[in-house]
């Protein structure tokens, strides 16, 4: 069998030689002069030796690479069905209650499109203007509030999942609250309005839900990192989707880490760079538009470079 595979790499990759159980390609990513990209059939696994491009599923390769008759020659071989670019360290029954979180926005939401109370809607509205959130954006992402309950004078914004369940929501306080956030206790490993998400697009990962009212496609990365086993970080892989990176100047480290991590998996990145005296929320839109734009791709050799700035 394992002849069979390194036919079907060999068609689809440089290759140079094989050393005991590992096979040696020239690595498409990096592409440097010599045969770097290591592939062990064994373990299932490959990695380039100077990009760090690596992945724990062979099939990753022959997916991008080889032709639609190679690649259902090796799901046959291999008994393989689907492609999984990195193992997901969850058991299926964890897998199954994950992507089945469904809850209930709070008991006292209030839309604030539509049909609804001009006079006790006037104060979420405005803090909702201040915010850069117009009617349109209130609509798109059904915006509403509470004026009592345990979720009382803040803003509510629900998260649908791709079968248009609510899979979670995000409370902001609008009365100046000391507690600015209370968000249901329930798992942030989602991808926040899936439901509005077109995959076949660059997606821009922001840091908080505010920021992501600059255009469509626009994703809130929920929590201090973005895990590779996230479901957010496996559906960008999945699809490989381009994604632009737009953080606060203030989340560097936290920037570098997951352009560092999309790269491994042959991503497109691109680094969405706001004046040094201003974060995402404070541009406005033709500001926005302007440095998205002029952004460039990341490739391994920039990180350097990005890292010391």
């Amino acid at each position: 069998m394992q002849t069979k595979q390194i036919k079907i790499l060999k068609h689809s990759l440089d290759y140079s030689h094989s050393s005991r159980n590992e096979h040696l390609f020239f690595c498409p990513f990096c592409k440097h002069h010599k045969p770097k990209l290591s592939v062990n059939i064994d373990k299932n696994v490959f990695k380039c030796w100077v990009c760090d491009f690596r992945g724990k599923n062979i099939y990753y390769l022959v997916k991008r690479f080889a032709s639609f008759e190679q690649q259902q020659e090796w799901l046959r071989i291999t008994n393989q069905t689907d492609i999984r670019d990195f193992e997901v360290m969850f058991s299926g029954s964890y897998q199954q209650e994950k992507l089945k979180q469904k809850i209930d926005l709070p008991e006292n939401y209030k839309p604030l499109f539509g049909a609804t109370s001009y006079l006790y809607s006037q104060r979420p509205l405005n803090y909702l203007r201040k915010r850069g959130i117009d009617h349109k954006k209130i609509l798109e992402w059904k915006i509403g509030y509470c004026d009592e309950g345990e979720y009382k004078n803040r803003i509510i914004i629900p998260s649908f999942d791709c079968e248009g369940d609510v899979n979670y929501f995000v409370s902001r306080a609008y009365d100046g609250s000391h507690k600015k956030y209370k968000n249901p206790p329930v798992s942030k490993d989602i991808v926040f309005n899936d439901l509005l998400i077109d995959w076949s697009r660059p997606v821009i990962l922001v840091e908080g839900i505010f920021e992501a009212c600059h255009e469509l496609n626009m994703i809130p990365v929920l929590g201090s990192t973005l895990s590779e086993y996230s479901e957010l970080f496996e559906k960008i892989v999945e699809n490989q989707t381009p994604v632009y990176i737009a953080f606060d100047h203030d989340a560097h480290d936290k920037e570098m880490k997951l352009i560092s991590n999309l790269l491994k998996y042959g991503l497109e990145v691109r680094k969405i760079k706001s004046p040094k005296e201003k974060d995402l929320r404070e541009l406005t839109k033709k500001e926005y538009c302007e440095i998205k734009q002029n952004s460039e791709c990341v490739k391994f050799e920039d990180l350097f470079e990005l890292i010391s700035i």
